[in-house]
Parts: structure tokens; C-alpha cells; sequence
């Protein structure tokens, strides 16, 4: 059915119409806060603002690729630093093995296999094994009936029980092939197996060295069980060790009433005090040498190869002998009265050098396996350097850097082939630190990593401070874009809410028109109907 309407309702029709479409255009505007939504609405704007916006968006994925090479320079500054941290701990140890020194160890071992279950061969009851340290003490151990079934084991034990600072151990790294080591505990008390013992029992110790007497023989002991002969030209006078320095007579004491009334001898004890020790009446070797260590001085008098008389220092020290009279006259030639300790007359100050004693580098090897695993730690950071995109910077791998949304002239980070034993040049191991030569090379090496390390850290911040300032100049830019081509495109929300409000009143205008139309049309169908 066909409607029909005046031309005042046709036109209320059309005004409402119209302001239905500008009413719905304002309120996209609103909505939106665009103006221009598309070329048909103003291509000049339109275009330019997309020109913006795309560039805007591609400065943002530059940034994306930037952002990944700052994270991989910023992840392998990261691994770096913590490789100087443990090549400086590398430092440190061997600084300290440095410090720690080698131990003097007080020792000898035996060229024959000798375990803790080997028994003397010849031994026989009452014969003896007597050790005397330098502190005083002294240990003797006496065989008795079932002297054939003792065992070196045996006689460790009991030298343990002693305590008298000297032990026996027993080296089984060759179970075919065990040493037995004779030794001072702490390494710096001196001890002598006395000419007393039996050569009988320590003629099993083939092949023991005294920096003092030289290699081991059996006439530096007594034959069975006698007793020590009086102090003569062929008295055993066993062997000692130590590690102080010793000076003795230039020949030996024949005779025990060998000292005559007068002499005196001026030497240096460990404390650096002069001393003197002299007789008023003739005396014997014996009582000389009890009177002497009966000082306490740290000089340990005793007599040695020919019967000699040594004065050694118990420290360690330089032995030195400062003056002698009577049968020591220092100026006086050497004869059957005269035997002097000074080997040049008229010259009477004597100096004996320490011994250096064996080598204990426990410590330092201890300091050395922990600066051997500190070179597998930095291997391992190196390996795992944990980065962007699979480039690891330090195992050689480069990487390229666009800085601009041209791809114009980018940065090309070539990596660096990284280990312990190139260009860190950690060649020396810790496991050799016997010597402070090896450890002065290991100082050596590790301070000049700390040096390389420092260099390609540099190498690596300058392309990152580079990139940084990069990537925050694009973020300005692609700010600034974005806001320019928002703005091209951006309708004015103030003005179109208040074209809103006008188009709201004229709609409402529209209908009551409307309305008013219909009703006049209505009435008049009545009239006529």
C-alpha cells in the first residue's frame, strides 16, 4: 500500500534524514577522534598521515632489531664481567699459593720396599732403633724376644706413641713397590737417628739422604746391641736432618780428654744472642756438647763424620760460629791441640747456610686445582653465553646492526673467538705449582687475561653505547611520526560534540515537524472521509 505525503512531510522527511547521516558522522568523529577516515575524505591528509604512520612502523621494528643486539651485547657485558670476577679469584690464588711458600719438609725415604707389614731382617733381642729430635725428646725402641716378627709397622706405632715430633710413613701409590719416609711432623724440627741404633735394624734403610751426613752408610751406626763408645775418631755417630745451618771442627777428636783447660767458643743462637761457652778445666767431647745444648740457644752441638764436633742451628737459621780459644783457637794452625771451626786462620767467624730441605707444596697444589677448575668455569660461561637470536659474541660469531628504517650503513659487530688457552693465554696449570717459578707464571697469565678481558669488554660497550643512543633517537622519531599522522587525520572533538548537541535539537525539531505534518494530514482524511 502506497503512502502518500504533502510536501511538508516530504521535506521534515529529507531534514531528518539528513541529520540522521551528519549526526551519525559526528558521533564516528567523536568516537574515533578522527576526522579523516579514509583518501574519499581528503586524500591529501589521508596519504600523508599514512606516510607517517608507516614510517613509524618501521622505525619500530628497527628498534626491534636494535633491541636484540643491545640484549645480546648487554647478555655477553654480563658474561664477560663475570669471567673477570673468577679470573681475578685466578688472581688471588695464586697470589696466595704464592704467599703460602713451600713448606720445608724434614725427610728421607728409602730406596727398598718397605711396607707396614715388613719385618727387620737380622734383627735380634736387645738390639736397638734410637731417634733423638732437636726439641729434646727421644725415642728407643728395644727388641725383644719375638724381635724377628717385629714389623716397621710396629716400630711406627710406637714412634707415633712417642711423640717425640717424628713419624714413619709408608708410600703404597705402588703396591708392588712400598717406601717407607722417615719425618719431622711440622716440617721444621730436626731429629738425628742416633749412632746407638743397631745397624743391624737400620741397614733396611737403603737409600736415605741427610743433606748434613750424605747417603746412608752402616758405619754411621753401632754393630748390635753394644753401647755407645766413648766419644772417639770412630764413635757411630748416625745421621741427622734438618733443615738449619751447621759449621764443625776442620778434623776430628781422637781422644775423649780432647779439650783443653781455657777454650771457649762464641757463636749465635737462634735467637740472635751471642753466647759463650767455655771451660776452666780440660773436658771431654761429651761434657762440652751437654753443656751446650743444655744452653737452649736453638744450637744443637753433636758429634759427625771423624769424629767431629758440629754446631747447628735447630731454626733453620744461619749457624754462625763467632770466635774460639784454646783447643778452638781460631788464629792458631790446626793441629793434634788446635782444631779450630773457622777453615781459614785469623779469619775466626764461621757460617754454615741452611739446608732447603724437601719440598711441601700441598698447599700450593690445593690452590692450584681450584685455579685449574675456575679455568673450566670460564670455559663453561663462554659456551653458554646466553644471547639473542643464537650469536654468541664470544665464540666468534657477529652480528649486523640496521640503525635506520633505510637500512643504511649498519653496524657490523664481528665476535670474538674466546678461550682459556687462546687469546686468554691461561697456559700454566695449577697442578704444577711446585715451584714459584710455575706460580709467578700463573700470576703472570691471569692478570694479563684481566687485561684482555678489559679490552674486549670495551670493544663490545662502544658498539652498545652506539646502539643505545640509536635506538632512543628512533623512539623519538617514531613518537614524533605517530603524532603527526594521528594529527592530519584527527577531527576536532570539542567542535563535533557541539555539532552533536546542534544536530540533536534540529533532529528533535525534525520530528515535532514531522509530527505536527501528520497530524494536520490525519484530520483532514477525517473531514473528508
Amino acid at each position: 500500500m502506497s503512502v502518500v505525503f504533502n510536501a511538508a512531510t516530504a521535506a521534515n522527511v529529507n531534514i531528518l534524514r539528513t541529520t540522521n547521516e551528519l549526526f551519525q558522522v559526528s558521533q564516528k568523529r567523536v568516537a574515533t577522534g578522527k576526522r579523516i577516515f579514509s583518501a574519499a575524505d581528503d586524500a591529501t591528509r589521508y596519504t600523508m598521515s599514512q606516510t607517517m604512520l608507516s614510517r613509524s612502523r618501521n622505525i619500530d621494528q628497527v628498534n626491534n632489531n636494535i633491541s636484540t643486539a643491545l640484549k645480546t651485547l648487554e647478555s655477553t657485558d654480563k658474561t664477560l664481567t663475570q669471567m673477570r670476577a673468577l679470573v681475578g679469584q685466578m688472581v688471588k690464588l695464586a697470589t696466595d699459593a704464592q704467599n703460602a711458600g713451600s713448606t720445608p719438609s724434614i725427610s728421607a725415604t728409602s730406596s727398598a720396599n718397605i711396607g707396614a707389614t715388613t719385618t727387620i731382617a737380622g734383627v735380634a733381642s736387645n738390639h736397638r732403633l734410637s731417634i733423638t729430635a732437636d726439641n729434646g725428646k727421644n725415642f728407643t725402641f728395644t727388641f725383644g724376644a719375638n724381635a724377628t716378627a717385629t714389623t716397621w709397622g710396629d716400630i711406627a706405632n710406637a714412634l707415633s706413641a712417642a711423640n717425640i715430633g717424628v713419624e714413619l710413613n709408608f708410600n703404597t701409590a705402588v703396591p708392588s713397590a712400598p717406601r717407607m719416609e722417615i719425618r719431622s711432623i711440622d716440617g721444621k724440627t730436626g731429629f738425628r737417628i742416633d749412632g746407638t741404633s743397631a745397624r743391624e735394624v737400620v741397614d733396611d734403610l737403603t737409600g736415605l739422604t741427610s743433606g748434613y751426613d750424605g747417603s746412608f752408610q752402616n758405619s754411621f751406626f753401632v754393630t748390635g746391641a753394644a753401647s755407645m763408645p766413648t766419644y772417639n775418631s770412630t764413635s757411630p755417630y748416625g745421621m741427622r736432618f734438618g733443615t738449619g745451618g751447621a759449621v764443625m771442627t776442620q778434623t776430628n777428636f781422637g781422644v775423649p780428654n780432647a779439650i783443653a783447660s781455657g777454650s771457649s767458643i762464641s757463636f749465635v743462637g737462634s735467637d740472635g744472642v751471642a753466647r759463650t761457652w767455655s771451660t776452666t778445666a780440660a773436658s771431654t767431647v761429651g761434657q762440652m756438647i751437654g753443656e751446650i745444648n743444655a744452653m737452649n740457644a736453638g744450637v744443637r752441638a753433636e758429634t759427625v763424620t771423624g769424629g767431629r764436633i758440629s754446631l747447628r742451628r735447630t731454626d733453620g737459621g744461619v749457624m754462625t760460629v763467632l770466635n774460639g780459644t784454646g783447643t778452638f783457637n781460631s788464629a792458631g794452625a790446626v793441629t793434634a791441640a788446635v782444631n779450630r771451626f773457622n777453615p781459614v786462620a785469623g779469619q775466626p767467624i764461621a757460617q754454615g747456610s741452611p739446608l732447603l730441605g724437601s719440598a711441601n707444596n700441598d698447599r700450593r697444589l690445593e690452590l692450584g686445582q681450584q685455579y685449574d677448575a675456575l679455568k673450566i668455569e670460564i670455559t663453561s660461561l663462554i659456551t653458554n653465553n646466553v644471547v639473542q637470536a643464537g650469536r654468541n659474541l664470544l665464540q666468534g660469531q657477529g652480528t649486523r646492526i640496521i640503525l635506520n628504517e633505510f637500512a643504511a650503513n649498519p653496524i657490523q659487530i664481528d665476535g670474538v673467538n674466546v678461550s682459556v688457552t687462546g687469546n686468554l693465554a691461561l697456559n700454566a696449570l695449577g697442578s704444577d705449582w711446585a715451584t714459584d717459578t710455575t706460580i709467578q707464571t700463573s700470576v703472570a697469565e691471569s692478570q694479563a687475561a684481566l687485561t684482555t678481558i678489559d679490552g674486549i669488554a670495551s670493544g663490545f660497550a662502544t658498539y652498545a653505547s652506539f646502539a643505545r643512543e640509536r635506538f632512543d633517537l628512533n623512539r623519538s622519531f617514531s613518537s614524533e611520526l605517530k603524532a603527526l599522522g594521528d594529527d592530519l587525520v584527527a577531527a576536532d572533538v570539542a567542535e563535533e560534540s557541539a555539532k552533536l548537541t546542534a544536530l540533536q535539537t534540529q533532529q528533535q525539531f525534525a520530528v515535532q515537524a514531522f509530527s505536527a505534518g501528520s497530524a494536520n494530514a490525519q484530520s483532514l482524511l477525517r473531514l473528508l472521509g
